[in-house]
């Protein structure tokens, strides 16, 4: 039977990612190097507008309402059975 040798050491997965996280530089190539002269192809996004709370509401209830239209306007034949049934 084999033995190990005392240098070898088992390490956990959660050990490592730890350790590849405690070291950026060597887990994730360096962004900010420059490899080509050409720019990449098409132009930069902008960065969306900052929203208010208010604003959020707003959408949200207009997307509520343009639902509610669309449901609206779907026709069902009168026997078509629901989905779920309450029983007591």
């Amino acid at each position: 039977m084999s033995q190990r040798e005392p240098s070898e050491t088992r390490i956990s997965r959660r050990r490592l990612a730890a350790a590849l996280a405690a070291f950026p530089i060597v887990s994730r190539p360096l962004a900010s190097q420059v490899t080509s002269k050409t720019p990449p192809a098409g132009s930069p996004v902008p960065a969306p507008p900052a929203t208010t709370p208010e604003a959020k509401l707003q959408k949200a209830y207009a997307d509520v309402r343009e639902v509610s239209t669309r449901l609206a306007q779907l026709e069902l034949p009168i026997d078509v059975e629901p989905a779920f049934a309450f029983k007591a």
